[in-house]
């Protein structure tokens, strides 16, 4: 599924996670979506679906979910992986649904939509009382240097303007933390150094195409600088919160 997964041992060494105490992170952030349908008869869509690890767990429960997201390859893996299961490959914004659901789940896809978009949405194909159940990242402050999500005060007040309930508001930081950091660890212990041993083995072997290339190493060590600063565990929890929300339609 590859979430950023549920640690339920807050305070685990990223150095020690193993690969089975990931999956069981992953397992469990799953087991929380899944606690908080109510309506088992009414179908399930799950936007953002990414490989289509989550609808599996739904169908192996005998809900009924449908799946969505734009990616033409995680639809294709879905489409020969599970042949029975409906798919739409289109952003949420673009969809037109012919039937009402019970629940939608975004689990960490709202980000990447607009929120008015994403309220208008949801308002038009859902059933009445349905459950709208978001897992993301919010940022707590508008600042230049800090984007890529919502401002959690801004979802909040769309909450209130298109008639929703919070029926479940839990920051779940501290148990996606793990993740966060152990990811931050391999760019720290592995990747960082791999880069610099290519740079110098080029300056080396190549010294005329180490200096030609300023350009795109400049580019490249950008991207990285940038990545390292959306997995930072410390500058995460200054800037961000990642909530678990249960919305219901009044």
């Amino acid at each position: 599924m590859l979430h950023w997964g549920y640690f339920e041992n807050t305070r685990i060494d990223p150095g020690d996670i193993s690969l089975n105490q990931f999956q069981a992170a992953q397992q469990r952030y799953a087991e929380n979506l899944l606690e908080q349908i109510v309506n088992k008869k009414a179908p399930v869509l799950d936007v953002g679906c990414g490989m289509g690890g989550l609808a599996e767990m739904l169908m192996d429960h005998a809900i009924p979910v449908e799946v969505l997201t734009p990616n033409k390859n995680q639809i294709s893996f879905i489409s020969a992986r599970h042949p029975e299961l409906c798919s739409y490959r289109c952003k949420f914004e673009d969809f037109e649904a012919a039937k009402q659901y019970g629940t939608i789940i975004n689990s960490e896809s709202l980000q990447y939509v607009k929120l008015e978009d994403a309220f208008d949405k949801a308002d038009r194909i859902v059933l009445p009382k349905a459950r709208w159940i978001i897992t993301d990242y919010f940022r707590t402050e508008d600042r230049p240097d800090n984007k890529g999500s919502h401002l959690l005060s801004d979802f909040k007040q769309k909450i209130d303007e298109h008639d929703w309930t919070i029926v479940l508001e839990k920051d779940i930081t501290a148990h996606v933390l793990p993740t966060i950091a152990y990811v931050n660890l391999y760019i720290e212990r592995f990747l960082l150094p791999l880069k610099h041993y290519a740079y110098e083995k080029l300056r080396y072997k190549q010294a005329w195409l180490f200096y030609l290339s300023e350009r795109i190493r400049n580019s490249i060590d950008a991207k990285i600088n940038k990545e390292r600063r959306s997995v930072d565990p410390v500058l995460f929890v200054s800037q961000k919160r990642y909530m678990f929300f249960v919305l219901e339609k009044k």
